[in-house]
């Protein structure tokens, strides 16, 4: 019994102090390790929305040339110039064009003001309105996307720009989503052009993010670029 005892005092615990170093070092080690993984985070979603940003780039400009060989397409010089607005909500994609006069049409097929395409609308594939069909196109290439925002400042049939965010009130209007990038992205193409409506400088397409992340707003939205815009001051 007694060695039993003996045995029992002989356990020791953490002590007070040790306790205390103990959580001081994990303090220290969660102040060095949080922000940085907070930082790859950050940089994996500004990542994602580039590559995004990249891939409508990509497949609106082929979408422009499929209407050009039909007779619909962008018409040819330097004033030939649109911005393209495309707001999506779960299973509803709205595209919007501000400069319909940029656009040719054939006997059948002209841009005109887009509605509001659900994945139900697939009837709508041989609709006469360019703008709808951009809609129905884009809807089937990213099914997976069910809420964000795209601009995308097109010239001659060519994107020079495009901005895509999936962050910020997905069930607003088309009005607010502009909003939501045009008055909060602080990137610039150009010289000075800001980044919303038809401020883009069309003759440049050197910028950069003049805030403390690249790719991210100084509201917080994650906002992927094309080309893919670094940080810095703009040039």
């Amino acid at each position: 019994m007694i060695k039993k005892l003996q045995q029992l005092k002989a356990k020791k615990g953490f002590t007070l102090v040790e306790l205390i170093v103990v959580i001081a070092i994990i303090g220290v080690l969660a102040a060095i390790l949080v922000p940085t993984m907070m930082g790859f985070v950050t940089s994996s979603r500004v990542t994602s929305a580039n590559s995004t940003a990249a891939s409508f780039e990509d497949q609106i400009e082929q979408f422009l040339t499929d209407c050009d060989t039909k007779g619909y397409g962008m018409k040819s010089g330097n004033t030939s110039t649109a911005t393209i607005w495309i707001d999506i909500q779960p299973n509803k994609w709205t595209t919007t064009v501000d400069t319909l006069g940029s656009f040719k049409k054939n006997s059948s097929t002209e841009w005109k003001a887009g509605t509001a395409i659900t994945s139900a609308d697939t009837a709508i594939a041989k609709s006469a309105n360019a703008t709808d069909l951009m809609s129905i196109k884009l809807m089937s290439l990213f099914p997976d996307l069910q809420q964000g925002t795209v601009i995308a400042w097109v010239k001659a049939g060519n994107v020079e720009a495009l901005v895509y965010t999936a962050d910020g009130n997905a069930y607003a209007n088309l009005g607010a989503a502009k909003g939501a990038i045009g008055t909060v992205a602080s990137a610039t193409y150009g010289n000075g052009g800001a980044l919303s409506g038809n401020g883009v400088n069309w003759g440049k397409k050197t910028a950069q993010w003049d805030q403390k992340t690249a790719g991210i707003s100084d509201t917080g939205l994650t906002v992927g670029t094309s080309p893919a815009l670094a940080l810095g001051a703009t040039s």
